[in-house]
C-alpha cells in the first residue's frame, strides 16, 4: 500500500481536503497558481499548484506569502498529519514540523483537523451588530 494518494486520507493536494472535487477546487488552484505568478515563481507545468512539496517550496522561495499560503491550508496539512500518524509514516515528523512552524495552535484530533477542513476556520463575530442602526445625516435610510 502506497504512503500517499489521491483521496482525502493520504492526499498531498491540499485543496483536495477544503474544496474536495469540485468546481471551487478550480478556483482554488488557479488562485493559487495566480499567487505563485504574482511572486515571480513558475512551478512546473505538469504539477498541481496545490501539491504540497510545491507550496512548501514557495513559502521557502518567498515566506511572506508562502507562510500564509501554508496557514490558509493549515487544516489539509493537519488532517494529513494525522493520517501519516496513524499510518506510522516517517513523514508525520514532516509534517509536524511544518505545522509548528505556522503560527495558532494544531487542533487536538483528527476529527478537529476535519472540521475545520470542512467547515473552514470559525468566523469572527466581532462588530456592530449588537448597536441599533442611525438614521443617515440626510433622513435617506439608516446607517452603521
Amino acid at each position: 500500500m502506497a504512503t500517499f494518494d489521491r483521496s482525502r486520507r493520504r492526499c498531498l493536494y491540499l485543496t483536495y481536503y477544503t474544496d474536495g472535487d469540485t468546481r471551487r477546487r478550480g478556483a482554488s488552484l488557479a488562485r493559487v497558481k495566480s499567487l505563485y505568478r504574482d511572486h515571480g515563481w513558475l512551478p512546473p507545468e505538469d504539477e498541481l499548484p496545490d501539491y504540497l512539496p510545491l507550496m512548501l517550496e514557495f513559502a521557502a522561495r518567498a515566506p511572506a506569502a508562502g507562510v500564509p499560503l501554508l496557514s490558509e491550508y493549515r487544516a489539509a496539512l493537519e488532517v494529513l498529519r494525522f493520517a501519516l500518524l496513524a499510518y506510522r509514516s516517517p513523514y508525520a515528523d514532516l509534517l509536524q514540523a511544518v505545522c509548528h512552524c505556522l503560527p495558532g495552535a494544531s487542533p487536538a484530533s483528527r476529527e478537529a483537523a476535519l472540521r475545520l477542513a470542512r467547515n473552514g476556520p470559525p468566523a469572527e463575530s466581532v462588530g456592530l451588530e449588537p448597536f441599533p442602526a442611525q438614521p443617515a445625516p440626510n433622513g435617506q435610510g439608516a446607517r452603521r
